[in-house]
């Protein structure tokens, strides 16, 4: 007789993976992704449920019902978590061969929520999250995501993201979004209220069933569904506020000190303070002026998360869901993240055989961008944003020398008032986002499931900007006010359909799994942009009532189509073996290259399962080994194609004409990456867990540019050439320091350390990438730069070293050498909950150990005089020589008279040591007996902290380092409350 059932936790929710066996016999399965089972039993059979980190329970069939059962957690092996794998797998964390790390909601619920990939720092071993760069281009930032190094110097680094089993379009290989001038992350548009659990891919047993997009390594959402049972109803309220971290700010001068850096760098040029420019007068009162620039672009920013779900179900239907209102005011005026955000998980059981599942989210977006750049500390401090009658500054006036007669000259210069152009110009982007998945999955026998699945990622993008003909950027000295429009779309849409065979069965002690599938996907982009110019007011902004308009349209598609496989062996809980295979076709690769295979293979062994391994110290001692290639496509969809562009700048005896922009490489193909994976896991005391892995992962066939003959038409070409690799060590602790009745306590470290090293070039030709260098044998982020020396007691002069390492006053790019890198030694972060009663404290901390990192900040504003007319200095620039025997920070400064010293050298980097208290949270749980009167199932409140400090053994109070110059912007310190119900 067949018998139907479902198992659960105490709390309700569905537990997948449990082992359901007919107890004497080896006849048994296991639950399903909705925790769901059926087996072929007679009446009257002990069934033995049986799952890691839960009780053993046995119960007896009637014959008749079906089975609901419901397992209490052994407080012994709570740490074995279920993980989330690939098209559908799952595995307990001491069944794992490969190499995963799985984050649950529970470990993200009091982190920012205002973008994915963010929430993800110092939490997963061997990842990086880190800004794309530390200059001020974007309020937007974009992140740069590294799963266990660099691999690539041309395609992407970024990891592949897959939301339900739907790949997602997060930004192209640098992460930015086409067709849009300012590139807002696609992960900003999911709500992380939603998340279920991110599982981080990593080694090849892991990666390699996906391939040609693999190599970066992959990130698996999954979001919540529903149960059967009562309906449950959450709602959650959080609201807090935010201020620029002080310590953290960049320190430029106030308006005296600048004044007295001016005149005395005037002074050592030669010239006479008669004619120092900067002299009070009819527009300008310079003496008095102390604008504190920071105070016009920052004030205190707002943030508010309202989330709103319900999930339950009845027999044969589960349901979930969401509705989510997130607005963020940032610190920089002028900028706004707002988000719209619904989903619905729906599943339904169409018979004994078939389920039918239909995930849809969508989300409505609209960001308000300003971009002040440098001008928040650049801007001089003698400045004023407004005139004295209130509006908006576009003139300075200064003294440009004295007549023949000894009268002052005059000269009125304009001012690129930003400010005004926060206030009187338009930048905004409204993004729709949709997410939808379908499966039907049919049992075709005992342990065997199909499943197909179609879904679809679409974002749909808008961009707003306008000029205003009232200040300088929409208007001119010659023509007066002119107003520019610009309008922007784009539209990207993926789509994946799977058609995949799931096996799954135990025979006894031993356990037999398979996967056998094909995926097929397309990517469409498409960019559409109009811009005009000369408009009668401000008042009309559409492209389409310009003077002059002009317009412009780009489209590109790629599609894949792959067949993988994968099988899996486990005998008595003790010996684990995996082995993957894909293979890829992928339309943006060249003609003779469209193909590739990929496989993979590992093994693990549970040691303490094992009968001569008897230890009353050691708890779970376990090993394994994989080896594995996968893949790397993400480059574009055009790059092996022979392109041609068209314009008026190639028109030929007056008409229309072409020349070739790209050569065509037939056999262009995706690097390939070796990976290999050892790990050990020991566990002791029933408390000390310790994870260790080591790999090496070797990137071949690189996808370089490199430079070609000209006889070809063209400059530099796409071919795959070169070698990587990165070796490195991730380790992970976790501790539980106490727990009895009242309190409970837990801690987790982990740490990473990777090694790069560029193994081979073409044909061994090195190659200078601005402060970089690509050599072989080195790490690929060494950088060549000159070295600095300091400053001559003597003279004030700066110095260097050229490249035998002599002293020397000259600056000459050909004493660059290369010198040290930007890569960390170590990376990790350290995460810790206290629990007593029904309070709780939960911090995480990140760090950095090693490493350094180029300044465009030093650079920028410590000029030595040279700029110093019209940009504010660091305060760096105040420990500066000036006299004979002085032993100084910065040269002796001498007004628009370049030493040399602004140039790139190692002056202007930092070691990046530093360590950030990321995230604090406070929290009580109401007493049931305050809660239940008010029909109310739970109340939680929360106090919670961010970004409160980041230190950096080298910082200094009247200096600046690298804690001043982390990101284009300070970072935001913000304070929140919050308020959980459920119902």
């Amino acid at each position: 007789m067949e018998l139907i059932g479902n198992v659960k936790d105490v709390h309700g929710e569905t537990l997948i993976g449990v082992n359901v066996v007919q107890k004497g016999t080896s006849n048994g399965t296991v639950t399903d992704l909705d925790g769901n089972f059926i087996i072929r039993v007679p009446a009257d059979a002990t069934l033995v449920f049986s799952y890691i980190g839960y009780e053993k329970q046995e119960k007896i069939w009637d014959g008749k019902s079906r089975m609901n059962i419901t397992l209490k957690e052994d407080v012994t092996m709570l740490d074995d978590v279920v993980v989330i794998g690939a098209y559908g797998t799952v595995q307990k964390r001491t069944d794992m061969v490969g190499s995963a790390f799985q984050v649950n909601s529970d470990r993200i619920e009091t982190l920012q929520v205002g973008r994915v990939d963010n929430l993800l720092e110092g939490i997963v071993p061997g990842l990086q999250v880190m800004p794309n760069s530390d200059d001020a281009s974007s309020t937007k930032q974009r992140m740069n995501l590294r799963v266990r190094g660099k691999g690539s110097m041309s395609a992407s680094n970024e990891p592949l993201w897959i939301v339900d089993g739907t790949r997602i379009f997060s930004g192209d290989r640098t992460n930015m979004v086409p067709g849009m001038s300012t590139s807002i992350s696609p992960l900003s548009y999911l709500s992380a209220d939603d998340i279920e659990s991110i599982t981080i891919l990593k080694d090849a047993t892991e990666t390699s069933i996906y391939g040609a997009d693999g190599a970066n390594g992959v990130i698996l959402v999954t979001t919540k569904g529903g149960a059967v049972g009562k309906t449950k109803v959450g709602l959650s309220l959080q609201t807090g506020i935010a201020q620029i971290n002080q310590s953290a700010k960049f320190k430029v001068l106030n308006g005296s000190d600048y004044l007295m850096l001016a005149k005395e760098s005037y002074l050592n040029s030669g010239r006479s303070m008669e004619t120092f420019p900067f002299q009070d007068n009819d527009l300008n009162s310079y003496s008095s002026t102390d604008t504190d620039w920071s105070g016009i672009f920052y004030d205190t920013g707002y943030q508010t998360n309202a989330f709103l779900s319900l999930s339950g179900g009845k027999e044969g239907v589960s349901y979930y869901l969401s509705g989510g209102y997130f607005n963020s005011q940032s610190t920089v005026i002028g900028n706004t993240q707002e988000r719209y955000s619904i989903r619905g998980n729906l599943e339904i059981e169409m018979s004994q055989k078939m389920d039918f599942s239909l995930i849809y989210a969508a989300s409505y977006n609209t960001n308000d961008i300003f971009i002040p750049g440098n001008d928040y500390y650049k801007f001089l401090p003698i400045y004023t944003p407004y005139n004295p009658d209130g509006t908006f500054r576009l003139f300075n006036k200064s003294l440009a020398g004295l007549d023949p007669n000894g009268n002052p000259v005059w000269q009125t210069s304009r001012f690129l008032n930003s400010v005004a152009e926060r206030e009187e110009n338009d930048n905004r982007q409204k993004a729709a986002v949709s997410n939808v998945n379908a499966l039907l999955e049919y049992d075709i026998v005992e342990g065997l499931t199909s499943t197909t699945q179609f879904g679809i990622d679409y974002q749909g993008l808008n961009e707003d900007r306008y000029s205003a003909r009232t200040n300088w950027s929409g208007m001119s000295t010659t023509e007066g006010g002119i107003g520019y429009a610009n309008r922007n779309n784009s539209t990207f849409m993926t789509w994946t359909a799977i058609e995949r065979l799931n096996y799954n069965r135990t025979f006894g002690r031993h356990r037999v799994g398979g996967l056998l599938g094909f995926e097929a996907s397309s990517k469409d982009i498409r960019t559409m942009g109009a811009s005009g110019s000369g408009f009668i007011n401000d008042k009309i902004k559409e492209v389409s009532y310009a003077v002059d308009r002009n317009g412009s349209s780009s489209r590109s598609t790629s599609r894949s189509l792959s067949y993988f496989l994968q099988g899996t062996y486990s005998y008595d809980q003790r010996y684990y073996f995996t082995v993957n295979a894909r293979r890829d076709g992928n339309s943006g690769f060249g003609s003779d290259s469209q193909w590739g295979n990929f496989a993979s293979a590992g093994a693990s062994w549970n040691i303490h399962n094992e009968d001569f391994f008897q230890s009353d110290l050691v708890n779970v001692l376990k090993v394994k080994v994989s080896y594995g290639s996968n893949g790397n496509s993400r480059i574009g969809s055009q790059e092996a194609l022979g392109l041609y562009s068209y314009g008026e700048s190639h028109n030929y005896m007056g008409e229309l004409g072409g020349s070739m922009s790209g050569s065509p490489n037939k056999k262009l193909s995706w690097e390939t990456a070796y990976i290999t994976n050892f790990g050990v896991r020991i566990k002791m005391f029933d408390r000390a867990d310790l994870e260790l892995e080591a790999y090496n992962k070797r990137t071949v066939n690189l996808l370089s540019n490199l430079d070609v003959s000209r006889t070809t038409g063209d400059t530099r070409s796409y071919r795959n050439s070169g070698e990587i690799i990165n070796q490195g060590i991730e380790a992970t602790l976790n501790v539980e320091l106490l727990n009895n009745r009242d309190a409970n306590w837990w801690a987790e470290l982990n740490a990473s350390h990777n090694r790069n090293k560029l193994i081979e070039l073409y044909n061994g030709i090195e190659k200078v990438m601005g402060n970089y260098i690509w050599r072989e044998g080195y790490d690929l982020n060494t950088y060549y730069i000159i070295r600095w020396a300091g400053v001559d007691p003597r003279d004030g002069a700066p110095l260097w070293y050229d490249s035998e390492g002599n002293l020397t006053r000259t600056y000459n790019d050909q004493n660059r050498v290369p010198w040290k890198s930007s890569s960390p030694l170590l990376t990790g972060g350290i995460s810790s909950k206290f629990t007593y009663k029904n309070y709780s404290v939960r911090a995480l901390l990140t760090y950095v150990l090693g490493g350094y990192a180029f300044s465009t900040f030093g650079r920028n504003v410590m000029s030595d005089g040279l700029n110093i007319m019209s940009e504010n200095q660091s305060v760096n620039q105040l420990d500066r020589w000036q006299k004979p025997g002085d032993v100084a920070l910065s040269p002796k400064p001498i007004w628009g008279t370049s030493t040399r010293s602004v140039m790139s050298s190692t002056r202007h980097i930092y070691k990046t040591t530093h360590m950030k208290f990321k995230n604090v949270a406070l929290s009580y749980a109401l007493p049931e007996k305050v809660v239940k009167p008010l029909g109310i199932a739970s109340c939680n409140l929360h106090l919670i902290a961010d970004n409160l400090f980041v230190w950096t053994p080298y910082d200094k109070k009247d200096r600046n380092s690298y804690k001043q110059s982390m990101s284009g912007y300070p970072i935001e310190t913000s304070f929140s409350l919050g308020v959980d119900l459920s119902f």
